[in-house]
């Protein structure tokens, strides 16, 4: 998505868990835009997920042979297993978006052309992987607030866990996911509450970045601290949603703090390229609770 999104991410050795005793100028940024309001009214229409059965997720699912890949076992033991099948499968690089942001054209770009992909291509591919597997998942485009450039970003995933009713936290250019003091799943509102508060976050020992392991201080209490203060989800999950075909109309949902100014106009807001003729519309609000509303 961005030159040099793995700026904080240099693969040092920690992967254990931290608290309160971080503090990070990047920390200081995401508590000024820390309050949201749960009672502002839903002004966006509702966030829907493709189901399963269609073809396009269906070509995926048997194409790449998700069912054995995801195996056997709980739902938190197969999204994860997808997870790291696919953080293996494309390996990621800073490089200009392919034409087509599907995952079989992502998937397939690197089979057969060694091309690596950005942080934006890799999570639309996982969300993909995800839907066909009959998972409800967002692509998550986070932003720092920062203005008026955000300096750059990073795009991740949140996957809805049936057995735990919750959304949750991975990584796919990482292969990371994050947990509390007890090991439980982290959402991303969790792991951005706790970075607030300094609660404990722990990172998975096997998430890496191109084999190296990530340093859950660099990863977590700056590169992420700095960018989950302004979140951006499609409202449309699904196959190919993505692509920016000529006329094509593609709209988001912006989750902005209270505190947060009117964002810089840039490929995520409200425009119409003339180049191109497609047209993107962005939802703002200031509530959280609507933006992670159940599926």
């Amino acid at each position: 998505m961005r030159k040099n999104c793995k700026l904080a991410l240099l693969g040092l050795f920690t992967t254990g868990w931290t608290s309160a005793q971080i503090e990070t100028p990047e920390l200081g940024e995401l508590r000024q835009g820390k309050e949201y309001n749960i009672s502002q009214k839903q002004t966006f229409p509702d966030f829907s997920y493709q189901s399963s059965g269609h073809a396009d997720l269906t070509k995926i699912r048997t194409k790449y042979g998700l069912d054995a890949i995801a195996g056997k076992g709980s739902d938190i033991e197969r999204a994860k297993r997808l997870l790291k099948w696919f953080h293996e499968e494309v390996p990621h690089n800073d490089a200009p978006n392919i034409e087509s942001l599907n995952a079989i054209s992502i998937i397939d770009s690197y089979r057969t052309k060694k091309q690596a992909h950005g942080c934006y291509p890799l999570s639309i591919a996982m969300n993909e992987v995800f839907l066909a597997m009959g998972f409800q998942s967002r692509t998550v485009i986070c932003f720092s607030g920062r203005y008026p450039s955000p300096e750059g970003g990073h795009v991740i995933n949140s996957v809805y866990i049936p057995s735990l009713k919750k959304w949750i936290y991975m990584d796919p250019q990482d292969n990371a996911y994050i947990m509390d003091e007890n090991d439980n799943l982290l959402s991303i509102a969790e792991v951005r509450e706790r970075l607030i508060s300094g609660g404990v976050l722990k990172l998975n020992a096997d998430a890496n970045y191109h084999g190296k392991a990530d340093d859950l201080n660099d990863y977590l209490y700056t590169f992420m601290a700095k960018n989950l203060y302004r979140l951006i989800c499609p409202l449309k999950s699904e196959f190919g949603s993505q692509t920016r075909a000529k006329g094509r109309t593609i709209q988001y949902v912006e989750l902005l703090p209270v505190a947060s100014k009117d964002p810089v106009v840039d490929g995520f807001e409200t425009n119409t390229n003339a180049k191109t003729g497609v047209n993107v519309i962005n939802f703002h609000t200031n509530n959280d609770r609507l933006f992670w509303k159940k599926p």
